[in-house]
């Protein structure tokens, strides 16, 4: 696969995303199946219910880096797994710990170039690297390679979270952050239903401590919800964290749906 300059995005953004294992993360990335077991655990709650119960279905991991989500979903016992990202030292990693069949490519160029069958496409922490133009082409050739009602994973910078600046500006090559209305608007251009799911990215109970991380939170969150009532009389969704998951499905054929 050839890998190309992102339309739209500054050529140091391009050499930072090019090279992102030297120049992000390989400064918290660990090379120790503890850590991928670690990261699995509180993707298991996260992604809860959002995966396909076949474990044959085709799932595509976009922007899999070093492969973290990988490594989760053949430890679920899912076995049609492929990855594609722009790093090639971030797949070498990312092949430490899993078979999954490994592209090294720009999203874009990668969609446009398979015709596959994909039950579930997921991209975590991708879609804020792209111009707005990139992220609804994304949007179409995902649907168009996903089956019908097929499912599109994301995880992004939530705009309305009060500490959205940190995120949106965390990362150089970082160029949106998102609401949930943009899903919205995406979906209605794109082929997937209006049936959107939000879900935030907070603390994950494991035990004790973060049992209290996330009774804070919670305090937290209704003194955001309030405040939003108060100011604009919405609760603008709920969904407060610093990131924020979302699902949509894809439009069953018109047969089905019949």
């Amino acid at each position: 696969m050839r890998s190309y300059k992102i339309a739209g995005v500054s050529s140091t953004s391009y050499k930072i995303t090019k090279k992102y294992y030297e120049t992000t993360s390989a400064r918290s990335h660990i090379r120790q199946r503890s850590r991928y077991q670690q990261a699995a655990a509180a993707l298991r709650y996260r992604l809860r219910g959002w995966l396909p119960t076949d474990r044959n279905a085709q799932i595509l991991d976009l922007g899999c880096g070093t492969g973290e989500l990988l490594f989760f979903l053949e430890q679920m016992g899912y076995r049609d797994l492929h990855g594609v990202d722009l790093c090639q030292e971030e797949l070498q990693e990312a092949r430490v710990f899993t078979g999954a069949q490994l592209a090294c490519a720009h999203i874009l160029d990668y969609l446009r170039q398979v015709n596959g069958a994909f039950k579930c496409i997921i991209g975590l922490n991708i879609l804020e690297h792209l111009s707005k133009d990139e992220v609804l082409q994304v949007f179409q050739e995902v649907s168009r390679v996903l089956v019908p009602q097929g499912r599109f994973i994301v995880m992004v910078p939530n705009a309305i979270s009060p500490l959205a600046s940190i995120t949106r500006h965390w990362d150089y090559t970082h160029e949106w952050a998102f609401t949930p209305n943009n899903f919205e608007q995406l979906a209605a251009l794109s082929g997937f239903t209006s049936n959107i799911e939000v879900r935030e990215c907070g603390p994950v109970p494991h035990g004790f401590k973060s049992a209290i991380r996330v009774a804070l939170w919670k305090a937290i969150k209704l003194i955001i919800h309030a405040y939003l009532l108060i100011e604009v009389a919405d609760s603008k969704g709920g969904v407060y964290t610093m990131d924020m998951l979302v699902r949509l499905q894809k439009k069953a054929r018109k047969a089905d749906a019949g």
